[in-house]
């Protein structure tokens, strides 16, 4: 009997006979522990009663299995008052009671599931000399405890969906160490403020613009500061840049799908001019309070250029809520749509071309050309279902063939027609024509194709969200193609100031210069821009909040960092976890 350094063992056990086969190293240890405590009253016997052997799975060694036989003793309780006459000697430091893994392979296999989802380990694991089964797996995860409670001053604090649209779920961050604290099974204010309160010593805040947060926080923790995310506030900013480009969408450059020449100089003398644009930046906000200030003719010196058409327009938007503002300018957009069809197809434009110029459909063309009048969205749910084809029932026979060396699309046609198919010959040649690119090119034959002449570039107007993100994107960052189309946007006055004023928001936030705050949203109230407007009015609802994000370094982009994580882990189990699981995954990452 020995002890041996490739197989270490408590104290008090010892290793006997080794048998080892191809696959498995069987391992014989035996006890020798002068006593044992009775786990009923912890007193000492030194009363043998029997032997038995118990088989223990180990850690593998060298490529192969390894099995412990325990040669394990009983013994008799002599106490009188204790409840157990005959209690097995117990050997924590190698094994559990009743378990059938060490506590060595128990550590392992919980490792690698928490590396990879329990399915993926089972298939693992034999390769790695080991062996366990999914649930099994899923059951030695669920019996990882809690990490140690630790002090937290900076807390981050986001939500995350467990099913997108349905249900939703807490994740709470400590910033200072960069590590999750705590899994909550809601994204409400009653779900959150348990945990606050429970964790006083917490100083700071980082979170999103969301109100349940926010009054969860205020309520449990008064004294700590709340800091607005920037990523949400510049988010926040985007979004209502882009429902006031929706109204002014035919302020938009048109844009050619290919790619922009090299700047000429008068579009460098523009560019040029966009630059000294933010040194004037001062003087152009003075004018915005002065004319806001004045009481005579507003509404002309705010918007002197604006068409009596577009006046109507804005005066009927304003009047509408948001809901049935959105679906306005919605409807708007898809009938203007619906008349440019109309025109090319009134001077003689094909379906097949009206639908390469617009970008669209041929069954939407088709669909606008037959009807009388402009057609209205159906009311629905808005999910639309998963349609099938009408070459799936043919899909294996037509495969069979081509896979023969049969690649003629007319033959192919008839084979399948006979068969029952009631679809069109376009759809099979859409399908070879994808089968096509699989096979080896082969060398022309015949006289040399004539050279195409190279079709008149087609122009489209720029979407709101592309111009929304120009807006707020620094102009270092930019493209020459997107300088091109900032230059073009900055040529209607209205836009320019509201451009101006979105990149002074984001910089400013990004050099933490709250002094500056204050200023930047008098200025933005009082161009009578109702998006910019509304912006500003959820500002000032939370405007500690957000005087904090332009003071303090703290933001959540670690707190989103680890949701990403989330969804991976998510993913990885398949969307099978639920709570319980997934905290463990997320709070014992390995």
């Amino acid at each position: 009997m020995e002890r041996s350094p490739f197989l270490p063992l408590p104290e008090g056990l010892v290793i006997g006979q080794v048998e080892i086969s191809e696959a498995q190293l069987t391992v014989e240890v035996i006890s020798t522990q002068p006593f044992a405590c009775c786990p009923g009253c912890g007193n000492p016997s030194e009363h043998i009663h029997c032997q038995y052997q118990r088989t223990v799975h180990d850690v593998p060694s060298g490529g192969r299995r390894v099995v412990l036989r325990l040669s394990v003793r009983k013994f008799f309780c002599r106490v009188p008052t204790c409840g157990r006459k005959v209690f097995a000697e117990r050997l924590p430091d190698l094994v559990q009671p009743w378990a059938r893994v060490s506590n060595r392979l128990l550590s392992e296999l919980k490792a690698l599931g928490l590396s990879t989802s329990a399915e993926v380990s089972e298939r693992l694991a034999p390769r790695l000399a080991m062996k366990v089964k999914a649930p099994t797996l899923v059951r030695y995860l669920r019996t990882i405890p809690p990490p140690a409670k630790t002090p937290v001053r900076v807390l981050g604090i986001d939500d995350f969906a467990m099913r997108r649209g349905d249900s939703y779920g807490t994740i709470l961050v400590n910033l200072e160490t960069s590590k999750p604290l705590d899994l909550l099974p809601d994204r409400t204010a009653e779900a959150v403020l348990p945990w606050l309160t429970s964790h006083q010593e917490i100083e700071v805040v980082s979170r999103d613009r969301a109100s349940a947060y926010a009054d969860a926080v205020k309520r449990a923790l008064p004294h700590a500061t709340q800091v607005a995310d920037r990523y949400h506030l510049v988010q926040n900013l985007r979004e209502h840049l882009q429902q006031f480009l929706d109204r002014k969408r035919t302020g938009l450059p048109e844009i050619e799908d290919s790619p922009l020449k090299a700047v000429s100089t008068e579009d460098r003398g523009l560019l040029s001019a966009l630059e000294t644009q933010k040194s004037v930046m001062t003087s152009c906000a003075a004018h915005c309070l002065a004319s806001a200030s004045s009481t005579e003719q507003p509404e002309a010196q705010v918007q002197p250029e604006l068409p009596n058409g577009l006046m109507g327009q804005e005066e009927e938007l304003s009047s509408l809520t948001y809901a049935e503002r959105k679906k306005k300018i919605s409807r708007d957009k898809r009938y203007a749509r619906y008349e440019h069809v109309l025109a090319l197809h009134q001077a003689g434009m094909g379906q097949r071309a009206i639908a390469r110029e617009m970008h669209m459909s041929r069954r939407i063309i088709h669909r606008y050309l037959s009807a009388e009048v402009f057609p209205e969205r159906a009311p629905g749910s808005g999910v639309r279902p998963r349609g099938k084809s009408k070459l799936d029932p043919h899909l294996a026979y037509l495969r069979e063939r081509w896979n023969a060396g049969e690649h003629r699309g007319s033959h192919l046609f008839r084979e399948i027609k006979e068969r029952g198919y009631s679809g069109s010959e376009s759809l099979l040649r859409h399908l070879l024509g994808e089968w096509r690119t699989e096979l080896p090119p082969k060398p022309r034959q015949g006289p040399p194709r004539k050279q195409r002449l190279a079709p008149k570039p087609r122009k489209r107007r720029l979407s709101s969200r592309g111009a929304s993100f120009l807006m707020i994107l620094p102009p270092s960052k930019l493209t020459p193609v997107q300088q091109q189309q900032v230059a073009q946007i900055n040529l209607n006055e209205e836009l320019r100031d509201v451009y101006l004023l979105s990149q002074e928001f984001v910089t400013k936030l990004k050099e933490r210069q709250a002094e500056a705050l204050d200023s930047w949203l008098k200025r933005a109230k009082a161009c009578h821009v109702s998006e910019l407007g509304s912006f500003v009015n959820g500002i000032r609802r939370d405007y500690a909040a957000v005087r904090a994000a332009f003071c303090l370094p703290w933001s959540n982009g670690t707190t989103e960092g680890h949701v990403n994580r989330l969804k991976f882990l998510k993913r990885q189990m398949f969307g099978r976890a639920k709570l319980d699981l997934l905290r463990v995954k997320v709070l014992h990452a390995v």
